[in-house]
């Protein structure tokens, strides 16, 4: 912990030195554990329905990061050492929210290996996950493509642009809406999980924050969806931990 002198005449220097180490210090906390999610840049041709595809991930790395990408958005997120940024990852099509096969990667920059830490698959909403470790100080430009294909049985599946996670969360945005007073809103986390499969439907479940002008509530979320048709059967929320309410009444319904 940083401990500042007490300010006189005599020692004026050196508290402004130790006011410049403490926030050269909280400066290089703050830098870890920072996330940056954005949309990938789109390659000439680029069209949504298409059911394969390949991207060209660069992205710069000092010590350790991890990069998450779904759909046309890709998430780095800086673990340890200075923060990571993307530096022009482009796709010709976004990747499939609902089915994809094949799934590649290969590493064209990088002094150290980037890790496929997880494979794209139903259960983690299709999301890739890659590992990079750079430890030999300074950071390094990292570079790699990603190939894909969709599901072969087009007729059976449903279009590679439809996500179900955000179809679910507009059903619960709205229900929602319907039951509070204009100007109240819910916000989701990034992330959702699915509960598995049972008679031909699955469970999504997930976070959120739901706030209006006097109280602020955490939420949980979920929906039975059909995977094969995308269709929302049913979607609800329910209130988590006790919020905050500006006259301890708590009006969000």
């Amino acid at each position: 912990m940083c401990v500042l002198p007490k300010v006189s005449e005599g020692n004026m220097r050196s508290s402004i030195v130790s006011t410049i180490g403490c926030t050269l210090l909280f400066a290089t906390v703050g830098s870890a554990q920072f996330d940056v999610q954005l949309r990938l840049g789109r390659k000439p041709g680029w069209d949504p329905r298409a059911r394969e595809g390949r991207c060209e991930m660069r992205v710069w790395v000092d010590h350790q990061a991890e990069l998450r990408l779904r759909g046309e958005n890709i998430n780095v997120r800086t673990l340890e050492g200075s923060k990571s940024y993307d530096e022009g990852s482009s796709c010709s099509h976004p990747m499939p929210y609902n089915s994809v096969r094949n799934f590649q990667f290969h590493q064209t920059g990088g002094r150290n290996q980037v890790s496929l830490a997880q494979q794209p698959s139903r259960m983690n909403n299709y999301t890739a996950l890659f590992a990079i470790n750079d430890e030999q100080g300074g950071g390094d430009h990292y570079a790699f493509e990603v190939t894909w294909a969709a599901d072969e049985d087009v007729q059976q599946a449903p279009a590679a642009f439809f996500d179900d996670v955000r179809a679910c969360q507009e059903t619960v945005r709205q229900r929602f809406l319907s039951r509070n007073s204009r100007g109240a809103y819910v916000d989701f986390e990034g992330s959702a999980e699915r509960l598995g499969e049972n008679q031909g439907r699955e469970t999504i479940h997930g976070r959120g924050s739901a706030r209006d002008r006097e109280a602020s509530r955490e939420i949980t979320y979920s929906c039975l969806v059909t995977p094969r048709t995308g269709q929302v059967q049913s979607g609800d929320y329910q209130y988590s931990g006790d919020g905050y309410s500006r006259d301890n009444h708590g009006r969000l319904k």
